[in-house]
């Protein structure tokens, strides 16, 4: 327990202290002053702020039950969304001054951090540099800079206050100052649920350096000397945190249920628990790294499955050497094993067995768990360098220079933050097949007028989405050949790639494995029509009609086949079955009204066709068959040419200027209300339409129709059938 030495060594300290405090703010605002420039980002910061009307009605009383009630961003964290209602009542919807917010959270995050670790330790040079290294750190520019992470920075403010009142608590042990502990940490967790592992820590921090169980040395790493309180203390150290425990096993439930029931959660069918173990070993690793040589970061590192192995294997014998390592040290030098497990222990609710999205790792997770390293470096450093004749020279000499570097690069990083199209075109950079990244940045390209620029860069982020997918159902079939779902999808996806024979192959794969697969026989059935294998497609659509017979759609698409099969009597069947099962499906019953005209029913296909403009009264191919129709019925009770001219140029400008199909039904408009030039004009527009369209039969047909108009010719169809 904290002893009467160290509060006597606090007050000596306490001037500089003081301005030990100045430094570290100063330092902070050094570094992040600029984000008071910086823009909102299409990246989360739409769904936290700018597109989410909750938020920018600010504190409105449907905002305030709405931020209680509902998950904000797939999360329920209350005080983090009422810190944002707070800041659009404020401030609008301004990017700067919430920035700004959220720098003045991490500079008071920085203070606590320094003040409670003098506490506990009366270390105030190697407090501050822990503190430093929170502060400056390139690996937190993502909590800081980025406006969406306001949890990380408001989480991570009453986590500091809990280990306050913690300390307090421990001092003089009180019913009332355990309530502040719970207070404090009940408001970390209605922020952000990754603080459900603080409990852990404080038993960490009851270990070293408030040494309330087992042997260690004296606040702030003195000699080796046995503790206050032997090891059988640790079951009423553990006791004493059950109401923690509690609160943290609550909201972790809370969240997961929550997480689930908004689609946020990966299933194991898409990440395997194996594949989620491997990269959590290497995710461990890999944040070592970018906080020893903080490089290429990016908000978004993808999942990649499966790992090589040497970095499993190595990842895994690494992690297991550094830990045995802290723990054989646990006596002479606790700080080790405090530091290495707190960094270890805060990062299991994020660090992948429980999947939440398509990162692999990110640097948002570390602003907590790296303190664990900062600690071990400001104590064991000195201790490294224990009997060098100049050790205080060195040490402040290597604390210098590790600051004022990472100082250095986290300004750089920040300036990557700017705006959306700085973030992603640097993500790109240093990141490979990122297709969040490729979405992103096309998207902030098109705002900004870009639109060629960005259509490529939102095209390469569905090819990635499109392989990666594939990649994984490859992966499953590996395992388990026999998936039916897993066939499947891959066909889709190889169909939507162009690959009809591998897609068409994969379908029959799993209609041998399930024969009464609707979905199958289905896909299978679009790939033989799509490829001219029409009494083939027939045949699957049968099938899909027999295994689904209530289902409407599975009729229109067999109605569909058959029609254009020139078999329109049974086509007509399958539609008016389809719409008896729905009626509301409008294009079953355009393709009824085509059937029926197809079968020379040309009155039937009138009716049909104007009960469709009554319910879609803007749609130009109801209007252009129609007034084709009309035009051109050699029924002359059926003819109406005026009303044929008007639904023409209705679907003229209701269509895409320039539409074949649309001029060729105007055309013949024209020529049947007898203004043949009119007719012969539009029809060799219809022709250059045509061509672009690469439509060699209508082609085929305009001239035909060209020449007739030009001998003051009316077109004629003597079974009124759709244009071609």
């Amino acid at each position: 327990m904290l002893n009467d030495q160290a509060g006597q060594r606090n007050r000596v300290t306490a001037p500089s202290n003081a301005w030990l405090c100045l430094a570290l703010l100063g330092l902070t605002i050094a570094v992040y002053a600029p984000v008071r420039h910086h823009d909102f980002l299409n990246y989360d910061d739409n769904d936290y702020v700018t597109e989410n009307p909750h938020v920018t009605a600010g504190l409105t009383r449907d905002s305030i039950v709405w931020a209680w009630t509902q998950p904000h961003s797939a999360t329920w964290h209350p005080l983090t969304t009422l810190s944002h209602l707070l800041d659009c009542q404020l401030f609008g919807t301004e990017p700067g001054p919430p920035h700004l917010v959220n720098v003045a959270l991490h500079a008071l995050n920085t203070l606590l951090l320094f003040g409670v670790l003098v506490r506990m330790t009366a270390r105030p040079w190697r407090s501050a540099c822990v503190a430093a290294l929170f502060a400056i750190h390139p690996i937190h520019i993502e909590s800081v800079a980025w406006i969406a992470e306001r949890k990380d920075v408001l989480s991570a403010c009453f986590w500091m206050l809990t280990l306050w009142t913690y300390v307090a608590y421990v001092r003089q042990p009180r019913a009332r100052r355990y309530a502040l502990v719970l207070a404090a940490y009940v408001a970390a967790l209605l922020s952000k649920p990754m603080v459900v592992t603080l409990p852990f820590t404080l038993l960490l921090l009851d270990l070293w350096p408030l040494e309330r169980w087992g042997a260690g040395p004296g606040p702030g790493g003195g000699s080796a000397r046995r503790s206050r309180h032997s090891d059988h203390e640790l079951p009423r150290l553990v006791l004493e945190k059950l109401p923690l425990f509690i609160l943290a096993g609550v909201a972790a439930t809370i969240t997961m249920i929550t997480q689930q029931h908004v689609g946020a959660v990966v299933s194991l069918q898409r990440s395997s628990f194996g594949d989620r173990i491997a990269n959590a070993l290497v995710a461990y690793v890999a944040y070592l790294v970018k906080m020893l040589w903080p490089s290429g970061l990016a908000p978004i590192y993808p999942f990649v499955a499966p790992l090589p192995t040497w970095q499993v294997v190595g990842s895994m014998a690494l992690l297991v050497a550094i830990t045995s390592g802290a723990l054989w040290q646990i006596r002479r030098r606790p700080y080790l094993a405090v530091g290495w497990l707190w960094y270890v222990g805060t990062l299991v609710p994020v660090i992948g067995l429980v999947q939440y999205g398509s990162h692999a790792i990110a640097d948002r997770y570390t602003y907590v768990p790296s303190i664990g390293l900062y600690l071990i470096a400001a104590w064991g450093v000195p201790d490294l360098l224990e009997r060098w004749k100049h050790r205080q020279v060195a040490c402040a000499a290597l604390a210098a220079i590790g600051i004022i570097g990472y100082a250095l690069v986290a300004s750089v990083q920040l300036r990557y933050w700017q705006d959306s199209v700085s973030l992603f075109r640097h993500t790109l950079a240093v990141t490979q097949n990122n297709a969040v990244a490729e979405n992103h940045l096309g998207a902030a390209l098109v705002v900004l007028g870009e639109h060629s620029e960005g259509a490529r860069h939102l095209a390469a982020g569905d090819r990635i989405n499109r392989a990666t997918e594939a990649q994984h159902y490859v992966r499953q079939l590996e395992n388990d050949p026999t998936s039916v779902e897993a066939h499947i999808r891959l066909g889709r996806l190889l169909a939507d790639s162009g690959d009809t024979n591998g897609a068409a192959a994969h379908y029959r794969e799993a209609i041998r494995l399930n024969p009464n697969m609707g979905a199958a026989h289905n896909n299978l059935a679009v790939i033989l029509e799509s490829t001219g294998q029409t009494d083939a497609a027939i045949a699957e659509y049968r099938e899909v009609v027999r295994l689904q017979p209530e289902r409407a759609e599975s009729r229109s698409n067999l109605a569909a086949v058959l029609a254009s099969a020139g078999r329109p009597d049974q086509a007509i069947e399958q539609f008016r079955i389809a719409l008896q099962l729905k009626p509301q499906l409008v294009d079953t019953r355009f393709g009824l009204a085509n059937a029926y005209a197809q079968a020379g029913l040309v009155r039937e296909a009138i009716a049909e066709l104007d009960e469709l403009l009554r319910e879609r009264p803007d749609w130009p191919a109801a209007e252009a068959t129609l007034a084709w129709l009309l035009a051109t019925s050699d029924d002359a009770e059926v003819r109406n040419a005026a009303r044929a001219v008007q639904l023409a140029e209705d679907a003229a400008r209701h269509s895409e200027r320039g539409d074949p199909e649309v001029l060729n039904s105007l055309a013949a408009a024209y020529a049947a209300q007898g203004r043949f030039r009119d007719a012969a004009d539009t029809a060799a527009t219809a022709i250059g339409a045509a061509r672009t369209a690469q439509r060699p039969a209508l082609v085929s047909a305009l001239n035909e129709r060209l020449a007739q108009y030009r001998a003051a010719q009316a077109a004629r169809e003597s079974a009124g059938a759709q244009q071609p």
